[in-house]
């Protein structure tokens, strides 16, 4: 299991603007009009060895069906933090986006393979389900 897939399943995720994948993979993301650009890889379990507390707390507010699973939103316990992610069909983490200046996103729509991802504040990022980044 992975740093992230554990964090996940406690209902929590690391307070950095990333894509987390469960397989171990993480980069830094910034919000480029309606698209993530990486800004470089990152090292989650690094990240919280020098900062463990470094963590918010994730309430799932919107979820639908995506071709062998699901996709779901909702936000962070502080009121400006936003996450979509992509799981299985079991429910587990694929990968999951966090933004910490998006506001909750609420609105799901899947249309062929991409996901638009909308938040309260109107950032709206579209993504292909199985390469976010």
């Amino acid at each position: 299991m992975s740093v992230i897939s554990d964090l996940w399943r406690d209902g929590r995720l690391p307070i950095e603007d990333g894509v987390f994948f469960a397989d171990g993979r993480s980069y830094a993301v910034d919000v480029v009009g309606s698209a993530l650009q990486v800004v470089e890889p990152v090292d989650l379990a690094e990240i919280l060895a020098e900062d463990p507390d470094w963590l918010t707390s994730i309430d799932i507010t919107s979820e639908a069906a995506v071709p062998d699973g699901f996709v779901c939103a909702g936000e962070g316990s502080h009121g400006s933090e936003g996450f979509f992610a992509r799981l299985t069909a079991d429910k587990e983490l694929v990968w999951v986006c966090y933004l910490s200046e998006s506001n909750p996103f609420t609105k799901l729509t899947v249309i062929d393979h991409n996901l638009t991802a909308v938040s309260t504040s109107g950032v709206t990022i579209t993504v292909d389900l199985d390469t976010p980044v």
